[in-house]
C-alpha cells in the first residue's frame, strides 16, 4: 500500500495547532495530478500562502480508510518558527508515544550539582507536596523514601511503601515519585509472572498499583525488603531457578488498607486528601525537571554511596520494626542531622499506632502477660498462668473475650516461644537465663517491653538492654 504524506506548516500564531486534514485517497497506485484529483472529485491540499518555514522538525502518522475500502497512512509533517520549536518537540514525542515502558525509565544522562543535603531534600519535598497536594510530613517520608531507592543495593533493608486512598490519588502519587525514584518502573498489578519478566538486572524500583492485592503477593513483597528469603523465577525456554526478589517498592493498595498489616516492613502513607481541603493542582514535572532531578540524585548518589554504606546512624524510642526502617532511611541522609531528627519525629506516630494495634493482638497479649510473670521473679511459669493473666488484662479493660490455655499457648508458639511439658501441671517455660533472653527479645520485637504494669521491670537489665 502507498503511504500518502500531507505537508502541512503550522502558524506562527498558533502554534502546535496543524491545519485541518483534507480528504486523501489512499491507494497502491501512485499520488495522481492535481488535474486528475479533480476530475475524480478528490480534493487537492490548497498552496498555503505561508513564509518559508524556518525549521522542519518531524512529523505524526494518522491512519486513514481509502476510497477502495483499504486502509493506508498518511503523515502530517510540521514546520514551526523558532519561538514553537520546544512546543512542537513535546508534542511530537508525545504523539510517537513508546508501548514499552522500559524504555520509558528516568535515567541520569549526567551530574548535576545539587547544592547541600538539606537543599536537595527541601527542592524535591517541595516538588512532591506540589504535584500530590499532601501534607508536609507526608511530603517529607516520600521523600526520605524516595532518596534511600539510590542506596538500595548496598542497605541491608529497602523499606516499602504502601499507599492507599482513591484511585487518582495513588496514581498521582506513583506518578510523581517517579521522578524521584532510582530506576523506576511504573507496574500495573503485581503477579509472579510479572515478577519473572521484570529485567532485574537494571536494579528497579517497582511502582507498583494493585489494589486487589492478594496476601500471598503481600508476604512476598514484604519479605524481599530484605535479601536471603527463597523465592523461584522462570523464565521463557529456562527451567524455574532460586530468586531473591529484593528491591525498593511502593505500591497502591487502593482506598481499603487492611492489606498494610501483612506488608512489613512498609511505611504507609494515605494520599487521600482532607475532606474541604481546596486542591491547586500544579502541572506535571517537566521532562527537563525530571531529568534535572535524576541528575542531581545520580552525583549524590555517586558522592556518598560509601559514607551510605558505613552509616552507624541509630533511632531510638521506636518500635523494633518502624526502628529497622528509620535506620535505613536515615542513613542515606549525608550531612544533616536536622533532617535525620526530623525523620524519626516523623515516624514516632507510626511506631505509637503500632504499638497501639498490637495491644489488642492474642500474640502481643499473651508476650506481654508472659514478660509480666518472668519479672515476679518465678523460676517456671505455666501457660495456664499466662492465660490467666491474659484475661485478667481483657476483663480490666471491659473486655468480655476470654482465652483458653491451649489458644494462648498456640500464640506463644507462633511468637516463637516454645512451651515444654512441665508435669503434671501442664506446659510451660523453665525460666533460665537463655529463655529469658529470648522471651525479652521477642518481647521486644512485640513492642511490649517498658509496656507491662508490672514495676519491678524497672530496673531489669534485660528490658534496658531490649529497648
Amino acid at each position: 500500500m502507498q503511504e500518502e504524506t500531507i505537508d502541512h506548516t503550522l502558524s506562527p500564531e498558533e502554534p502546535g495547532t496543524p491545519e485541518p486534514i483534507l480528504p486523501v485517497n489512499v491507494t497502491s497506485k501512485p499520488a495522481a495530478s492535481e488535474d486528475e484529483a479533480n476530475a475524480q472529485g478528490r480534493v487537492p491540499c490548497p498552496s498555503l500562502e505561508r513564509p518559508e518555514p524556518v525549521k522542519q522538525l518531524g512529523r505524526i502518522e494518522e491512519s486513514v480508510r481509502g476510497e477502495d475500502g483499504a486502509f493506508g497512512t498518511v503523515h502530517i509533517q510540521f514546520s514551526v518558527r523558532p519561538e514553537s520549536v520546544t512546543l512542537l518537540q513535546e508534542m511530537i514525542a508525545r504523539g510517537e508515544y513508546a508501548r514499552d515502558p522500559w524504555k520509558q525509565i528516568p535515567f541520569p544522562t549526567e551530574t548535576n550539582s545539587y547544592g547541600t543535603t538539606t537543599e536537595l531534600i527541601t527542592s524535591i519535598k517541595q516538588a512532591i507536596a506540589e504535584q500530590t497536594q499532601l501534607s508536609e510530613e507526608n511530603s517529607s517520608l516520600l521523600t526520605y523514601w524516595a532518596l534511600s531507592t539510590w542506596f538500595q543495593d548496598i542497605l541491608p533493608l529497602a523499606p516499602g511503601l504502601a499507599i492507599s486512598g482513591s484511585a487518582h490519588e495513588g496514581d498521582v502519587a506513583l506518578r510523581t515519585l517517579r521522578a524521584f525514584c532510582y530506576h523506576p518502573v511504573l507496574v500495573a498489578g503485581i503477579t509472579n509472572a510479572i515478577l519473572n519478566d521484570v529485567r532485574w538486572e537494571r536494579k528497579p524500583t517497582l511502582l507498583i498499583s494493585d489494589p486487589n492485592l492478594v496476601k500471598r503477593m503481600a508476604v512476598l513483597l514484604g519479605s524481599s525488603t530484605r535479601r536471603g528469603y527463597l523465592a523461584f523465577r522462570k523464565v521463557a525456554g529456562c527451567p524455574a531457578f532460586s530468586f531473591d526478589y529484593y528491591c525498593s517498592k511502593a505500591i497502591f493498595l487502593g482506598e481499603d488498607s487492611r492489606m498494610v498489616s501483612a506488608m512489613q516492613p512498609f511505611l504507609h502513607i494515605n494520599a487521600s486528601l482532607a475532606p474541604g481541603v481546596e486542591l491547586h493542582p500544579a502541572p506535571p514535572l517537566s521532562e527537563k525537571m525530571t531529568q534535572n532531578f535524576q541528575n542531581q540524585l545520580l552525583l549524590y548518589r555517586a558522592t556518598n554511596l560509601l559514607h551510605v554504606y558505613q552509616a552507624e546512624f541509630k533511632a531510638s524510642g521506636l518500635s523494633s520494626e518502624v526502628t529497622s526502617i528509620a535506620n535505613a532511611l536515615g542513613g542515606c541522609i549525608v550531612d544533616a542531622p536536622a533532617l535525620q531528627a526530623e525523620l524519626v519525629s516523623l515516624l514516632t506516630p507510626y511506631s505509637r499506632q503500632q504499638i497501639e494495634e498490637r495491644l489488642d493482638d492474642l500474640g502481643t497479649l499473651a508476650v506481654g502477660a508472659a514478660l509480666s510473670l518472668c519479672h515476679q521473679g518465678k523460676v517456671q511459669i505455666l501457660v495456664g498462668e499466662i492465660a490467666a493473666e491474659v484475661n485478667r488484662v481483657l476483663k480490666g479493660r471491659g473486655e468480655r473475650l476470654q482465652f483458653s490455655p491451649e489458644k494462648v499457648g498456640h500464640s506463644l508458639k507462633k511468637a516463637g516461644l516454645l512451651s515444654r511439658r512441665m508435669g503434671a501441671a501442664g506446659n510451660g517455660f523453665q525460666l533460665d537465663n537463655a529463655t529469658q533472653v529470648l522471651l525479652h527479645k521477642v518481647a521486644a520485637a512485640y513492642g511490649c517491653v517498658g509496656l507491662t504494669e508490672n514495676n519491678q521491670n524497672l530496673h531489669c537489665q534485660l528490658c534496658n538492654k531490649n529497648k
